[in-house]
Protein backbone atom coordinates (compact mmCIF):
# COMPACT_ATOMS: atom_id res chain seq x y z
CA UNK A 1 0.00 0.00 0.00
CA UNK A 2 1.36 3.40 -0.62
CA UNK A 3 2.18 5.83 2.13
CA UNK A 4 1.95 9.24 1.03
CA UNK A 5 1.46 12.44 3.20
CA UNK A 6 -0.61 15.38 2.34
CA UNK A 7 2.13 17.27 0.80
CA UNK A 8 2.65 15.05 -1.93
CA UNK A 9 -0.44 15.15 -2.91
CA UNK A 10 -2.24 18.14 -5.95
CA UNK A 11 -3.63 20.69 -4.03
CA UNK A 12 -7.12 19.92 -2.69
CA UNK A 13 -9.80 22.49 -3.37
CA UNK A 14 -13.35 21.59 -2.88
CA UNK A 15 -15.96 23.97 -5.45
CA UNK A 16 -19.35 24.32 -4.01
CA UNK A 17 -20.65 22.13 -7.04
CA UNK A 18 -18.25 18.98 -5.46
CA UNK A 19 -19.76 19.79 -2.29
CA UNK A 20 -23.54 20.01 -3.02
CA UNK A 21 -22.81 16.45 -4.81
CA UNK A 22 -21.62 14.83 -2.12
CA UNK A 23 -24.02 15.77 0.65
CA UNK A 24 -27.03 15.54 -1.91
CA UNK A 25 -27.29 11.90 -1.69
CA UNK A 26 -27.09 12.18 2.53
CA UNK A 27 -29.42 14.27 2.55
CA UNK A 28 -32.17 12.29 0.50
CA UNK A 29 -31.33 9.28 2.53
CA UNK A 30 -32.07 11.54 5.63
CA UNK A 31 -35.09 13.17 4.35
CA UNK A 32 -36.75 9.93 3.32
CA UNK A 33 -36.02 8.12 7.09
CA UNK A 34 -37.00 11.18 8.76
CA UNK A 35 -40.27 11.47 6.87
CA UNK A 36 -40.74 7.77 7.39
CA UNK A 37 -40.67 8.06 11.34
CA UNK A 38 -42.70 11.65 11.53
CA UNK A 39 -45.51 9.20 9.07
CA UNK A 40 -45.04 6.13 11.55
CA UNK A 41 -48.29 6.33 12.92
CA UNK A 42 -50.48 6.90 9.91
CA UNK A 43 -48.07 4.17 7.91
CA UNK A 44 -48.52 1.98 10.95
CA UNK A 45 -52.67 2.17 10.52
CA UNK A 46 -52.79 1.33 6.39
CA UNK A 47 -49.83 -1.10 6.15
CA UNK A 48 -49.85 -2.38 9.81
CA UNK A 49 -53.42 -3.05 11.01
CA UNK A 50 -53.60 -4.78 14.21
CA UNK A 51 -56.52 -2.97 15.92
CA UNK A 52 -54.45 -2.01 18.84
CA UNK A 53 -52.45 1.66 18.42
CA UNK A 54 -49.70 0.96 19.87
CA UNK A 55 -48.97 -3.03 18.47
CA UNK A 56 -49.46 -1.06 14.94
CA UNK A 57 -47.27 1.41 15.87
CA UNK A 58 -44.10 -1.30 17.11
CA UNK A 59 -45.08 -2.84 13.56
CA UNK A 60 -44.42 0.37 11.17
CA UNK A 61 -41.36 1.17 14.05
CA UNK A 62 -39.61 -2.45 13.54
CA UNK A 63 -40.11 -1.88 9.41
CA UNK A 64 -38.26 1.02 9.70
CA UNK A 65 -35.98 -0.33 11.73
CA UNK A 66 -35.48 -3.26 9.37
CA UNK A 67 -33.52 -1.07 6.90
CA UNK A 68 -30.97 -0.65 9.50
CA UNK A 69 -30.98 -4.64 9.53
CA UNK A 70 -29.16 -4.49 6.34
CA UNK A 71 -27.34 -1.46 6.30
CA UNK A 72 -24.24 -3.12 7.79
CA UNK A 73 -23.96 -5.62 4.63
CA UNK A 74 -24.37 -2.68 2.29
CA UNK A 75 -21.62 -0.98 4.14
CA UNK A 76 -19.20 -3.69 3.84
CA UNK A 77 -20.03 -4.42 -0.28
CA UNK A 78 -20.51 -1.13 -1.04
CA UNK A 79 -17.20 0.55 1.13
CA UNK A 80 -15.47 -2.33 -0.13
CA UNK A 81 -16.24 -1.37 -3.59
CA UNK A 82 -15.49 2.22 -3.39
CA UNK A 83 -12.01 1.03 -1.92
CA UNK A 84 -11.10 -1.05 -4.56
CA UNK A 85 -12.48 0.93 -7.48
CA UNK A 86 -13.43 4.39 -6.24
CA UNK A 87 -15.64 6.33 -4.21
CA UNK A 88 -17.49 8.10 -7.23
CA UNK A 89 -18.90 5.14 -8.51
CA UNK A 90 -20.52 4.34 -5.51
CA UNK A 91 -21.69 7.83 -4.70
CA UNK A 92 -23.20 7.27 -8.01
CA UNK A 93 -24.81 3.43 -7.17
CA UNK A 94 -26.13 4.49 -3.77
CA UNK A 95 -28.37 7.43 -4.52
CA UNK A 96 -30.07 5.35 -7.36
CA UNK A 97 -30.67 2.41 -4.85
CA UNK A 98 -32.32 4.99 -2.35
CA UNK A 99 -34.70 6.58 -5.51
CA UNK A 100 -35.89 3.30 -5.77
CA UNK A 101 -37.08 2.66 -2.47
CA UNK A 102 -38.26 6.01 -2.45
CA UNK A 103 -40.50 5.20 -5.16
CA UNK A 104 -41.64 1.66 -4.03
CA UNK A 105 -42.98 3.90 -0.59
CA UNK A 106 -44.74 6.31 -2.97
CA UNK A 107 -47.00 3.75 -5.47
CA UNK A 108 -47.59 0.83 -3.01
CA UNK A 109 -51.21 0.56 -2.28
CA UNK A 110 -52.68 0.09 1.18
CA UNK A 111 -53.06 -3.04 3.25
CA UNK A 112 -56.90 -2.97 2.65
CA UNK A 113 -56.41 -2.58 -1.08
CA UNK A 114 -54.17 -5.20 -1.44
CA UNK A 115 -53.28 -7.11 1.48
CA UNK A 116 -50.15 -8.60 2.82
CA UNK A 117 -48.26 -7.71 -0.47
CA UNK A 118 -48.80 -4.20 1.12
CA UNK A 119 -46.04 -4.76 4.20
CA UNK A 120 -44.04 -6.99 2.12
CA UNK A 121 -43.49 -4.00 -0.28
CA UNK A 122 -42.52 -1.27 2.63
CA UNK A 123 -40.10 -3.92 3.73
CA UNK A 124 -38.87 -4.17 0.36
CA UNK A 125 -38.38 -0.44 0.17
CA UNK A 126 -36.59 -0.08 3.40
CA UNK A 127 -34.24 -2.94 2.92
CA UNK A 128 -32.89 -1.00 -0.79
CA UNK A 129 -33.02 2.22 1.58
CA UNK A 130 -30.99 0.42 3.94
CA UNK A 131 -28.70 -1.01 1.31
CA UNK A 132 -28.29 2.54 -0.19
CA UNK A 133 -27.67 4.24 3.04
CA UNK A 134 -25.42 1.29 4.05
CA UNK A 135 -22.89 2.47 1.49
CA UNK A 136 -23.48 6.51 1.77
CA UNK A 137 -22.27 8.06 4.67
CA UNK A 138 -18.73 6.18 4.79
CA UNK A 139 -18.17 7.25 0.81
CA UNK A 140 -19.40 10.62 1.17
CA UNK A 141 -17.67 10.91 4.12
CA UNK A 142 -14.34 9.44 2.72
CA UNK A 143 -14.66 11.47 -0.31
CA UNK A 144 -15.17 14.60 1.38
CA UNK A 145 -12.57 14.50 3.90
CA UNK A 146 -9.74 13.18 1.26
CA UNK A 147 -10.65 16.08 -1.23
CA UNK A 148 -10.53 18.79 1.92
CA UNK A 149 -7.15 21.13 2.66
CA UNK A 150 -5.15 19.34 5.61
CA UNK A 151 -6.31 21.84 7.91
CA UNK A 152 -9.96 22.06 7.04
CA UNK A 153 -11.57 18.59 7.19
CA UNK A 154 -13.55 19.00 9.96
CA UNK A 155 -15.14 22.04 8.33
CA UNK A 156 -15.89 20.14 5.39
CA UNK A 157 -16.96 17.07 6.39
CA UNK A 158 -19.37 18.46 8.82
CA UNK A 159 -20.91 19.36 5.69
CA UNK A 160 -22.63 15.92 5.72
CA UNK A 161 -24.40 16.69 8.71
CA UNK A 162 -25.32 19.89 8.08
CA UNK A 163 -27.26 18.14 4.60
CA UNK A 164 -28.98 16.19 6.89
CA UNK A 165 -29.87 18.98 8.85
CA UNK A 166 -31.23 20.48 5.62
CA UNK A 167 -33.23 17.29 5.47
CA UNK A 168 -34.41 17.18 8.91
CA UNK A 169 -35.82 20.97 8.39
CA UNK A 170 -37.28 20.29 5.41
CA UNK A 171 -39.07 17.33 6.11
CA UNK A 172 -40.36 19.38 9.37
CA UNK A 173 -41.69 22.30 7.36
CA UNK A 174 -43.67 19.60 4.66
CA UNK A 175 -45.11 17.34 7.68
CA UNK A 176 -46.30 20.79 9.26
CA UNK A 177 -47.51 21.50 5.83
CA UNK A 178 -49.39 18.75 5.54
CA UNK A 179 -51.36 18.48 8.30
CA UNK A 180 -52.50 22.04 8.08
CA UNK A 181 -53.60 22.26 5.14
CA UNK A 182 -55.44 18.26 4.93
CA UNK A 183 -57.58 16.92 7.24
CA UNK A 184 -56.79 13.46 9.11
CA UNK A 185 -58.99 11.34 6.37
CA UNK A 186 -57.14 13.25 3.50
CA UNK A 187 -53.64 12.53 5.05
CA UNK A 188 -54.48 8.81 5.45
CA UNK A 189 -56.28 8.53 2.02
CA UNK A 190 -53.25 9.93 0.06
CA UNK A 191 -51.80 12.64 1.25
CA UNK A 192 -48.74 10.61 3.43
CA UNK A 193 -47.35 10.01 0.15
CA UNK A 194 -46.81 13.59 -0.82
CA UNK A 195 -43.73 14.30 1.28
CA UNK A 196 -42.27 10.77 -0.59
CA UNK A 197 -43.21 12.36 -3.72
CA UNK A 198 -41.43 15.34 -2.90
CA UNK A 199 -37.96 13.57 -2.19
CA UNK A 200 -37.99 11.58 -5.28
CA UNK A 201 -36.82 14.94 -7.07
CA UNK A 202 -33.68 14.87 -5.28
CA UNK A 203 -32.49 11.57 -7.06
CA UNK A 204 -32.33 12.27 -10.66
CA UNK A 205 -30.51 15.10 -9.62
CA UNK A 206 -27.99 14.07 -7.48
CA UNK A 207 -27.58 11.13 -10.05
CA UNK A 208 -26.44 13.39 -12.85
CA UNK A 209 -24.67 15.61 -10.27
CA UNK A 210 -22.18 12.82 -8.66
CA UNK A 211 -21.47 11.85 -12.82
CA UNK A 212 -19.74 14.63 -12.50
CA UNK A 213 -17.13 14.67 -9.35
CA UNK A 214 -13.67 13.85 -9.83
CA UNK A 215 -12.10 10.97 -7.89
CA UNK A 216 -10.32 12.00 -4.98
CA UNK A 217 -6.20 12.42 -4.82
CA UNK A 218 -6.21 10.12 -1.86
CA UNK A 219 -8.16 7.44 -4.14
CA UNK A 220 -6.27 8.12 -7.32
CA UNK A 221 -2.28 7.62 -5.49
CA UNK A 222 -2.86 5.93 -2.41
CA UNK A 223 -5.27 2.68 -3.29
CA UNK A 224 -4.16 -0.54 -2.19
CA UNK A 225 -2.45 -2.74 -4.97
CA UNK A 226 -5.20 -5.63 -7.15
CA UNK A 227 -5.61 -8.60 -4.79
CA UNK A 228 -5.60 -6.53 -1.66
CA UNK A 229 -9.02 -7.16 0.28
CA UNK A 230 -10.20 -3.99 2.76
CA UNK A 231 -12.64 -6.36 4.71
CA UNK A 232 -9.60 -8.32 5.01
CA UNK A 233 -7.00 -5.51 6.32
CA UNK A 234 -9.84 -3.80 8.50
CA UNK A 235 -10.56 -6.83 11.06
CA UNK A 236 -6.56 -8.06 10.64
CA UNK A 237 -4.79 -4.79 11.48
CA UNK A 238 -7.46 -1.72 12.28
CA UNK A 239 -10.03 -4.10 15.09
CA UNK A 240 -9.03 -1.46 17.76
CA UNK A 241 -9.56 1.53 15.71
CA UNK A 242 -13.21 -0.07 14.34
CA UNK A 243 -14.25 -0.88 17.96
CA UNK A 244 -13.62 3.24 18.76
CA UNK A 245 -15.27 4.42 15.64
CA UNK A 246 -18.62 1.85 16.29
CA UNK A 247 -18.75 3.54 19.97
CA UNK A 248 -18.11 6.92 18.78
CA UNK A 249 -21.18 6.57 16.32
CA UNK A 250 -23.32 5.17 19.39
CA UNK A 251 -24.13 8.77 21.11
CA UNK A 252 -24.50 11.07 17.83
CA UNK A 253 -27.23 8.34 16.12
CA UNK A 254 -28.66 8.12 19.30
CA UNK A 255 -29.30 12.14 19.85
CA UNK A 256 -30.54 11.87 16.20
CA UNK A 257 -33.25 9.02 15.91
CA UNK A 258 -34.40 9.98 19.79
CA UNK A 259 -34.56 13.28 20.38
CA UNK A 260 -34.71 14.47 16.43
CA UNK A 261 -36.90 11.48 14.33
CA UNK A 262 -38.84 10.03 17.41
CA UNK A 263 -39.98 12.94 18.82
CA UNK A 264 -42.74 14.30 16.51
CA UNK A 265 -44.11 10.45 18.04
CA UNK A 266 -43.27 11.17 21.19
CA UNK A 267 -45.06 14.69 21.55
CA UNK A 268 -48.12 13.53 20.11
CA UNK A 269 -48.37 9.84 21.60
CA UNK A 270 -47.24 10.59 24.82
CA UNK A 271 -47.08 14.25 25.76
CA UNK A 272 -50.65 14.22 23.48
CA UNK A 273 -49.83 17.72 21.48
CA UNK A 274 -51.31 18.77 18.39
CA UNK A 275 -49.97 17.05 15.40
CA UNK A 276 -48.54 20.45 13.99
CA UNK A 277 -47.09 21.20 17.13
CA UNK A 278 -44.77 17.71 16.48
CA UNK A 279 -43.17 19.37 13.89
CA UNK A 280 -41.76 22.51 15.56
CA UNK A 281 -38.66 20.10 17.14
CA UNK A 282 -37.66 18.77 13.97
CA UNK A 283 -37.78 22.10 11.63
CA UNK A 284 -36.29 23.98 14.30
CA UNK A 285 -33.47 21.06 15.02
CA UNK A 286 -32.76 21.26 11.32
CA UNK A 287 -32.05 25.04 10.90
CA UNK A 288 -29.65 24.64 14.07
CA UNK A 289 -27.38 22.59 12.14
CA UNK A 290 -27.57 23.71 9.50
CA UNK A 291 -25.83 26.88 10.92
CA UNK A 292 -23.96 25.13 13.81
CA UNK A 293 -22.30 21.73 12.36
CA UNK A 294 -19.76 22.96 10.03
CA UNK A 295 -19.31 26.10 12.60
CA UNK A 296 -18.50 22.97 15.02
CA UNK A 297 -16.40 21.06 12.50
CA UNK A 298 -14.47 24.50 11.53
CA UNK A 299 -13.93 24.63 15.29
CA UNK A 300 -12.58 20.98 15.57
CA UNK A 301 -9.96 22.05 13.12
CA UNK A 302 -8.68 24.28 15.91
CA UNK A 303 -9.36 22.89 19.02
CA UNK A 304 -9.18 19.61 17.93
CA UNK A 305 -12.01 16.95 17.75
CA UNK A 306 -11.98 14.94 21.18
CA UNK A 307 -12.22 17.97 23.08
CA UNK A 308 -15.31 19.04 21.41
CA UNK A 309 -16.80 16.15 20.93
CA UNK A 310 -16.41 15.26 24.76
CA UNK A 311 -17.32 18.22 25.80
CA UNK A 312 -20.65 17.51 23.72
CA UNK A 313 -21.34 14.04 25.25
CA UNK A 314 -20.73 15.22 28.93
CA UNK A 315 -23.04 18.14 28.43
CA UNK A 316 -25.68 15.82 27.03
CA UNK A 317 -25.51 13.40 30.26
CA UNK A 318 -26.09 16.37 32.23
CA UNK A 319 -28.22 18.32 30.98
CA UNK A 320 -30.63 15.82 29.23
CA UNK A 321 -33.19 14.54 31.99
CA UNK A 322 -33.36 18.37 33.32
CA UNK A 323 -34.72 18.78 29.49
CA UNK A 324 -37.01 16.17 29.20
CA UNK A 325 -38.35 16.89 32.93
CA UNK A 326 -39.31 20.03 31.84
CA UNK A 327 -40.93 20.07 28.66
CA UNK A 328 -42.92 16.20 30.07
CA UNK A 329 -43.99 18.88 33.28
CA UNK A 330 -45.67 21.24 31.27
CA UNK A 331 -45.71 20.40 27.19
CA UNK A 332 -46.21 23.41 25.17
CA UNK A 333 -45.15 24.26 21.58
CA UNK A 334 -42.67 27.19 23.33
CA UNK A 335 -40.80 24.24 25.37
CA UNK A 336 -40.95 22.08 22.31
CA UNK A 337 -39.29 24.48 20.57
CA UNK A 338 -36.58 25.06 23.63
CA UNK A 339 -35.82 21.71 24.23
CA UNK A 340 -35.44 21.64 20.13
CA UNK A 341 -32.68 24.42 19.68
CA UNK A 342 -30.85 22.35 22.54
CA UNK A 343 -31.01 19.00 20.65
CA UNK A 344 -29.74 20.78 17.41
CA UNK A 345 -26.66 22.27 19.27
CA UNK A 346 -26.31 18.88 21.20
CA UNK A 347 -26.11 17.36 17.87
CA UNK A 348 -24.28 19.83 15.85
CA UNK A 349 -21.10 19.96 18.52
CA UNK A 350 -20.58 16.41 18.64
CA UNK A 351 -21.64 15.49 14.41
CA UNK A 352 -19.61 18.40 13.49
CA UNK A 353 -16.24 16.61 13.94
CA UNK A 354 -17.29 13.53 13.78
CA UNK A 355 -16.25 13.08 10.14
CA UNK A 356 -12.81 14.09 10.46
CA UNK A 357 -12.72 11.86 13.58
CA UNK A 358 -13.78 8.87 12.06
CA UNK A 359 -11.59 9.23 8.43
CA UNK A 360 -8.44 9.95 10.84
CA UNK A 361 -8.34 6.94 12.14
CA UNK A 362 -8.13 4.56 9.42
CA UNK A 363 -5.87 4.29 5.98
CA UNK A 364 -6.44 5.81 2.89
CA UNK A 365 -6.97 1.50 1.15
CA UNK A 366 -9.60 0.65 4.31
CA UNK A 367 -10.77 3.93 4.60
CA UNK A 368 -14.24 3.72 3.16
CA UNK A 369 -14.73 0.14 3.75
CA UNK A 370 -13.61 0.71 7.65
CA UNK A 371 -15.73 3.58 7.80
CA UNK A 372 -19.01 2.16 6.46
CA UNK A 373 -18.45 -1.12 8.96
CA UNK A 374 -17.83 1.43 12.18
CA UNK A 375 -20.67 3.66 11.04
CA UNK A 376 -23.49 1.22 9.95
CA UNK A 377 -23.08 -1.76 13.02
CA UNK A 378 -23.18 1.53 15.27
CA UNK A 379 -26.51 3.05 13.35
CA UNK A 380 -28.23 0.05 13.25
CA UNK A 381 -27.79 -1.29 17.13
CA UNK A 382 -28.34 2.11 18.37
CA UNK A 383 -30.05 4.30 15.98
CA UNK A 384 -32.62 2.69 13.72
CA UNK A 385 -33.84 0.41 16.10
CA UNK A 386 -33.95 3.02 18.79
CA UNK A 387 -37.56 4.66 17.92
CA UNK A 388 -38.93 0.98 18.42
CA UNK A 389 -36.65 0.86 21.92
CA UNK A 390 -38.02 3.93 23.78
CA UNK A 391 -41.79 3.45 22.43
CA UNK A 392 -41.11 -0.30 23.86
CA UNK A 393 -39.80 1.29 27.10
CA UNK A 394 -43.03 3.70 27.10
CA UNK A 395 -45.11 1.17 26.45
CA UNK A 396 -44.20 -1.63 29.08
CA UNK A 397 -43.09 0.68 31.70
CA UNK A 398 -45.20 3.60 31.60
CA UNK A 399 -41.89 5.59 31.92
CA UNK A 400 -42.34 8.99 29.68
CA UNK A 401 -38.85 10.05 30.35
CA UNK A 402 -37.03 6.55 28.72
CA UNK A 403 -35.91 8.59 25.20
CA UNK A 404 -34.01 10.63 28.11
CA UNK A 405 -31.95 7.73 29.89
CA UNK A 406 -31.80 5.85 26.36
CA UNK A 407 -29.68 8.86 24.89
CA UNK A 408 -27.58 8.98 28.10
CA UNK A 409 -26.27 5.66 28.03
CA UNK A 410 -24.99 5.86 24.75
CA UNK A 411 -23.89 9.17 24.92
CA UNK A 412 -21.47 7.48 28.25
CA UNK A 413 -20.66 4.55 25.81
CA UNK A 414 -19.18 7.40 23.18
CA UNK A 415 -17.44 9.04 26.18
CA UNK A 416 -15.49 5.91 26.84
CA UNK A 417 -14.41 5.81 23.02
CA UNK A 418 -13.60 9.54 23.12
CA UNK A 419 -10.76 8.79 26.16
CA UNK A 420 -9.42 5.71 24.02
CA UNK A 421 -9.16 7.64 21.32
CA UNK A 422 -5.27 8.07 19.92
CA UNK A 423 -4.68 11.86 20.16
CA UNK A 424 -6.56 14.98 20.27
CA UNK A 425 -6.14 15.87 16.85
CA UNK A 426 -4.78 14.48 13.60
CA UNK A 427 -2.88 16.44 11.30
CA UNK A 428 -3.17 14.21 8.39
CA UNK A 429 -4.87 11.57 6.86
CA UNK A 430 -3.27 8.05 7.18
CA UNK A 431 -1.78 6.45 4.01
Amino acid sequence: MHRLNDAATPTRKITAWTLAAAIAGNALEWYDFTIYGYMAVTIAKLFFPTGAAWSSLLSALAVFGVAYGVRPLGGIVLGNFADLYGRKSVLVAVIGLMTCGTAILVVTPSYAAIGVAAPLLIVLARVLQGLSAGGEFGTAATFLVEHAPPSQRGYFGAWQFAGQGAAVLLSGLIGGLLVRTLTLAEIDAWGWRLPFAIGLLIGPVGVLMRLRLDETPDFRRGRSPEGDSPIAEVFRAHKAALGIGFALVVGGTAIFYVLLVFMPTYAVQVLHLPAEVAFVAPAISGLVMMVFCPLMGWCSDILGRRRIMAVTAAAGIILLYPAFAWLEAQPSVARVASVAVFFGLLFSGYAGPFSAALAELFPTGTRSTAMSIAYNLGVSLFGGFSPLMVAWLIAVTGERLAPCYYVMVCLAISLAALAAMPGARETSLRH
